[in-house]
């Protein structure tokens, strides 16, 4: 009786999960194929390497309690407070700027990006690209990007150690 052997039939064999009459019908079509025991030693060497290898454990009770007290010990690189407070003023400054460009109307008009062919020649015609835009639309993302990036840096460079100070003042 031929059997249809697939990797998850030779991981039962070696792992002692067949049957007497299965080994035995599994040992006589795999002396018949060398792909087939080409195959099987492949697994068989990871199979040891795996049953070898004393790290693949599963970690003891108390370890995610281990790991969550060491993350407080663990002090994050932040941006300090000095150059925190130069990229808060430098950016209120930037949106003051940009807002009042565009409240000017500064960015009223819309513009086009052209893009000319960088080959010209006489056999082939490649148009020109013309891509319109609205620079309002775009400087109106860059402002909200700066808006966001000053929230950031406000929570970074003020309201995050003055909350910390405040809560080890309390203890």
């Amino acid at each position: 009786m031929k059997l249809p052997i697939t990797d998850e039939y030779l991981l039962r064999y070696l792992n002692g999960e067949l049957s007497a009459q299965e080994i035995l019908a599994f040992k006589n079509q795999i002396t018949e194929s060398n792909d087939l025991q080409h195959r099987l030693d492949e697994l068989l060497i990871v199979h040891t390497y795996l049953r070898q290898t004393s790290m693949l454990q599963n970690p003891g009770t108390s370890f995610t309690a281990s790991v969550m007290h060491g993350l407080d010990r663990i002090k994050a690189p932040g941006i300090s407070v000095k150059r925190g407070l130069l990229l808060l003023v430098g950016s209120l400054v930037a949106s003051g700027i940009a807002l009042g460009l565009l409240s000017l109307g500064a960015f009223d008009t819309s513009t086009s990006l052209l893009i000319e062919p960088s080959v010209q020649t006489k056999f082939i015609e490649v148009p020109k690209i013309s891509i319109p835009f609205n620079t309002k639309v775009l400087i109106n993302g860059i402002i909200f990007l700066n808006l966001g990036l000053l929230l950031v840096l406000l929570d970074r460079t003020i309201l995050k150690p003055f909350f910390q100070q405040r809560a080890e003042a309390s203890h």
